[in-house]
């Protein structure tokens, strides 16, 4: 019945108004034969954008290139190709169950994405993105499969674009990616605990170190003692009270002074009044 019908001047797809006749006689044929076909929207990604900065020639080349390239891959199979609007398309596949036509839709979208659009001397990157609805799995009526190929096909545009998806997958596809987010926040958190753990921890320890006895000075003293920590951070005040285990010191700040303690096996060296400790120079004396 297709024989006959009216076809766009542009593209040589047949015309939208021939979609819905061939669809019903479709649909009553593959019931009475008890098989299935599958029904693909497609959409030129950033067409508007196209024809808005370029022109409409420019938008009709466009077009023309795009169709092309349906029409090399799809070469020898039985596909029918609707004009469904301004930059969309329809190919029907009889008696091809969904992961069929998914897999001849990836590999056009593979070959226009390799197939480079040249204008003028200039090349350009145009890429398709695609719903697919089967029929009767997804719909078994022109109005509901199209409706579900037009909500995979939007699905593939909010997605990332060329892209392919079927309508069957997608609350799947939805729920996946949900968990791929989350799985992006539990390994960002992840990382940031490690750093601080093994980075960031040590460097921080000594800063949020709990300081008693804050008082404000407002000339720095002279003859400070230095302890220097096996991290490399040095501190300066006076040191109270030295015992095996551990320095009592009051730590000197530019706004103020507190008492610390430090754990003996933190420790580096210290330097009373600017002089090197014994155990300072005792290691100094081994390294010589």
């Amino acid at each position: 019945m297709l024989e006959q019908a009216p076809k766009d001047f542009l593209t040589g797809f047949f015309q939208r108004d021939s979609l819905k006749p061939y669809l019903e006689k479709l649909i009553l044929d593959t019931t009475l034969k008890k098989k299935w076909f599958s029904l693909a929207l497609i959409d030129l990604d950033r067409f508007k954008r196209f024809n808005d900065k370029y022109g409409h020639p420019f938008g009709d080349e466009i077009l023309k290139y795009a169709v092309s390239t349906l029409r090399l891959t799809f070469q020898g199979l039985q596909c029918y190709f609707f004009r469904y609007g301004g930059d969309e398309f329809v190919v029907v596949f009889p008696e091809k169950e969904s992961k069929e036509a998914l897999n001849l839709l990836r590999r056009c979208t593979y070959n226009l994405r390799h197939r480079l659009f040249l204008y003028k001397n200039k090349f350009y990157k145009i890429t398709f993105s695609i719903g697919i609805a089967c029929f009767p799995s997804d719909g078994k009526t022109q109005e509901g499969l199209l409706k579900k190929a037009d909500d995979a096909m939007y699905f593939s545009k909010n997605y990332g674009r060329n892209l392919v998806t079927l309508a069957g997958r997608i609350k799947y596809l939805k729920i996946r990616n949900v968990f791929i987010i989350l799985g992006s926040i539990f390994i960002v958190a992840l990382s940031l605990f490690i750093s601080y753990q093994f980075i960031f921890k040590d460097a921080l320890k000594y800063t949020f170190r709990k300081i008693e006895s804050m008082k404000i000075i407002t000339k720095k003293p002279v003859d400070l003692d230095t302890v220097v920590l096996k991290s490399g951070e040095i501190f300066e005040g006076k040191v109270l009270e030295e015992t095996n285990d551990r320095v009592v010191f009051n730590l000197y700040l530019q706004r103020g002074e507190g008492t610390v303690v430090f754990k003996k096996e933190e420790l580096s060296s210290i330097k009373y009044g600017g002089q090197q400790s014994s155990q300072e120079k005792g290691e100094m004396s081994a390294m010589e």
